[in-house]
């Protein structure tokens, strides 16, 4: 079976920023693409005040799940995630 990306031709970056700024208002949020599929995020919220790091990540991929889900998510990995508080 060849390789297939899929969505190609869809602004996945824009969609990512958006669920991330739904999710975490007024936050600092910078995506960018990796690869087909991989993204880095970084977000600063005042959201993560008094979390740990892995709770912070968890309110992170609860605000995108719904792009790395299904057999044409347009999101396959967050490569890299930096979760900060301003």
């Amino acid at each position: 079976m060849p390789l297939q990306i899929l969505n190609a031709g869809v602004d996945t970056t824009g969609v990512l920023r958006k669920a991330l700024e739904s999710a975490f208002p007024g936050a600092e949020i910078e995506v960018s693409s990796a690869s087909p599929g991989h993204f880095e995020l970084r977000v600063v919220s005042k959201a993560f005040e008094g979390k740990t790091r892995v709770q912070q990540q968890q309110l992170v991929y609860r605000a995108i799940t719904h792009l790395m889900s299904g057999d044409t998510a347009p999101v396959h990995a967050i490569d890299r995630m930096q979760t900060l508080v301003p």
